[in-house]
C-alpha cells in the first residue's frame, strides 16, 4: 500500500477509536454488551468481503463541500472527549459518537468511490451501530417487559404440571423458596446478540432483503422462546431440588440458549444458502475490482489533520483531568464495618457481585426499637471508570419494580449528618404487599479536595444528572472518583424523620471513619 493509503487508514482507525472507548468500559462491565468487542472485527471481515467485488469509482464531488460536510462530526468526536471523560456512564455520547464515526467513514467512502461505493459499503459501516448500548429507559423498559411475560409464561407452565407458585412482580414463589426471574432471564442479552448474528449472516451470505428480514424475525423467535424455556426449565429445578440447586444451572442454562440461537440461525442460513446457490447459475462478476486506489492531496491533508486533532483532543484531555487530579484523593476516607450487634448478614450472590462488578460491600437486616424490618445494603467501587458505569446498574425503581415493589411516589431528599460526613439521601415510598415501605438511596463520590468539597461530592452524589450538573465536574476536572451506595429500606412505616434519624444511629454505629487508603 501507498503511503497515502496508510495515511487514510490511519485516519479512519483514529475516529473509530475515539468512538469505541466510548463503549468500552459498558462493553465490560454489562454482560449484555459483552459481544460488541466482536462486533468491530465484524465490521472489518464485511467490509473486507465487499472490498473484494466493489464498484467502479464514480463522482465523488468537491473536496471542499466534503470537508465541510465532515466538521460537524469529527467536531464532536473531538470535543466530546472531555466530556466524556467525567460522565462515562452517560450512554447519549457514545450513541451519537459511534453515529458520527459511522458518518466520517461514509464521506471517506464517498470521496474514494461516489456514490456507488456508499451503496455498497453501507451495511458493513452500519453494522457496528448493533453494538451500541441501548439508551437507559428504553432498556429497562424493554428488559422489565421481557422479565414479566417470561414469569409470566413460567407460571402457567408450573400450574399445567401441578407445581404450586404465586408470582409477584419477577418473583415466582414455590414451596421450596423464592425464584427470581432476573436481568439476565429477561432474554434481552441473546435477543441482541441473535439479531447481531442474523444481520451478519444475512451480509455474508449476501441474502436478499426480504429473507434478511425473515432471519432477523426468527431470531427473535427462537431467543425469546429460549428464554421462556430456561425461564421455566430453572423454575421446575427450583421446585424439585429448591432455589439453591438453580445456581448450578443458571449459566449453563443460558449458554444453552445462546449457543442454541446462534446455531439455528447458522443452520437456516447454510441450508438457505445451498438452496439458493441451486437455483442460480453463475455469481455476476466484480466491476474494475482491481482499480488502483487514488486518494486526492486533499484527502490526504484533512487525513492528517484528523490524525493530529484526535492526538490533540486525547492529551489535551488527560493533561486537563491530570492538573486537576494534582493532592487529590479520588477515595474516601470512610468504610462501614459488618457485623455490629442486632444485625443478621444476608448473602449476596456471585452472580449479582458479577452483574454490579464491585469488590467490597455486604447487606445486613435489624429490627430498631419499633419492631420494624430494616435491610440495609452497602457496596463500594474503587476509583476508575468503571466505578460510575456500574453503579448506574442499579436504580431502586427498577430493582425494586422487579421484585414486585410498586413506587408510590419519590420523597423530598434529605441530609443525615454522621461524624464529619454528609450523606445526601433521595427517599421514595413503596407499596409491597400492601405494606409501606421507605426507602433512602444515597450515592457518594470519593474524597475530593478542599477546592471541590463539598459541592463536586453533591454533585457527583446521582442529584445532578443533568446537562449542567454534568458539565460542571467538566470544568472542575472531575473524574474516576471511587464510588459507595447506601441503600436502607424500612417496612411498615411513612414516618421519614424517625426513619432518618434510625438510619443515621446505625450508620453511625458501623462507620469507621479513619479507614486507610494506602491499599
Amino acid at each position: 500500500m501507498t503511503r497515502q493509503i496508510w495515511v487514510a487508514l490511519i485516519a479512519l482507525t483514529s475516529v473509530w477509536w475515539l468512538s469505541i472507548r466510548m463503549l468500552w468500559t459498558e462493553w465490560e462491565i454489562d454482560p449484555q454488551y459483552s459481544y460488541g468487542f466482536l462486533v468491530p472485527i465484524l465490521c472489518v471481515a464485511l467490509f473486507h468481503q465487499r472490498w473484494r467485488d466493489r464498484p467502479s469509482t464514480g463522482e465523488s464531488g468537491n473536496p471542499l463541500l466534503l470537508g465541510l460536510a465532515a466538521l460537524p462530526a469529527l467536531g464532536f468526536l473531538l470535543a466530546v472527549q472531555p466530556f466524556f471523560e467525567a460522565n462515562p456512564e452517560w450512554r447519549i455520547p457514545g450513541i451519537l459518537g459511534a453515529l458520527c464515526a459511522a458518518l466520517l467513514t461514509l464521506l471517506l467512502v464517498y470521496s474514494l468511490g461516489g456514490f456507488a461505493w456508499v451503496r455498497h459499503f453501507l451495511f458493513p459501516v452500519a453494522f457496528f451501530l448493533i453494538a451500541i448500548p441501548w439508551p437507559r429507559n428504553a432498556e429497562e423498559a424493554i428488559m422489565g417487559f421481557f422479565m414479566e411475560k417470561n414469569a409470566m409464561a413460567a407460571l402457567e407452565v408450573l400450574h399445567w404440571t401441578g407445581y404450586e407458585a404465586v408470582r409477584r412482580g419477577h418473583l415466582i414463589t414455590l414451596p421450596t423458596g423464592t425464584l427470581g426471574v432476573e436481568e439476565a432471564c429477561s432474554g434481552v442479552r441473546s435477543l441482541q446478540s441473535g439479531i447481531m448474528a442474523s444481520l451478519f449472516f444475512g451480509e455474508i451470505f449476501r441474502f436478499s432483503g426480504f429473507f434478511r428480514s425473515v432471519l432477523v424475525s426468527i431470531s427473535i423467535f427462537v431467543a425469546v422462546f429460549g428464554n421462556f424455556l430456561r425461564a421455566t426449565i430453572l423454575s421446575i429445578i427450583a421446585s424439585n431440588e429448591g432455589v439453591a440447586a438453580v445456581e448450578k444451572w443458571h449459566d449453563i442454562a443460558g449458554y444453552a440458549i445462546l449457543v442454541s440461537t446462534l446455531g439455528t440461525l447458522w443452520l437456516i442460513s447454510h441450508f438457505y444458502n445451498r438452496f439458493r446457490s441451486r437455483q442460480k447459475n453463475a455469481a455476476s462478476d466484480p466491476v474494475d475490482s482491481e482499480a488502483p486506489l487514488l486518494i486526492s492531496k486533499h484527502l490526504v491533508a484533512v487525513c492528517l489533520s484528523t490524525i493530529l486533532l484526535t492526538v490533540t483532543s486525547l492529551a489535551g484531555t488527560e493533561l486537563w483531568y491530570r492538573s486537576h487530579e494534582v493532592g487529590t484523593n479520588s477515595e474516601s476516607n470512610w468504610a462501614l464495618k459488618s457485623g455490629t450487634p442486632g444485625t443478621k448478614p444476608i448473602p449476596i450472590s456471585e452472580r449479582t457481585r458479577r452483574i454490579l462488578f464491585f469488590p467490597e460491600g455486604f447487606s445486613e437486616r435489624f429490627a430498631d426499637s419499633a419492631g420494624r424490618a430494616w435491610q440495609v445494603f452497602y457496596l463500594r467501587w474503587p476509583a476508575g471508570r468503571t466505578a460510575i458505569q456500574a453503579l448506574n446498574i442499579h436504580d431502586p425503581r427498577t430493582c425494586l419494580a422487579s421484585i414486585g415493589m410498586v413506587l408510590e411516589k419519590q420523597l423530598p431528599s434529605l441530609t443525615i449528618q454522621v461524624g464529619k460526613e454528609s450523606f445526601r439521601f433521595r427517599v421514595f415510598l413503596f407499596r409491597d404487599a400492601g405494606r409501606p415501605v421507605l426507602v433512602f438511596h444515597s450515592i457518594i463520590a470519593g474524597g475530593a479536595s478542599a477546592e471541590h468539597s463539598p459541592e463536586a461530592n453533591e454533585t457527583l452524589s446521582g442529584e445532578e444528572y443533568t446537562l449542567k450538573g454534568r458539565w460542571k465536574v467538566v470544568t472542575k476536572g472531575i473524574r474516576n472518583r471511587g464510588q459507595t451506595l447506601l441503600e436502607a429500606a424500612v417496612w411498615n412505616t411513612t414516618d421519614v424523620a424517625t426513619a432518618a434519624n434510625t438510619l443515621a444511629g446505625f450508620l453511625a454505629r458501623t462507620m469507621d471513619e479513619n479507614r486507610s487508603e494506602s491499599k
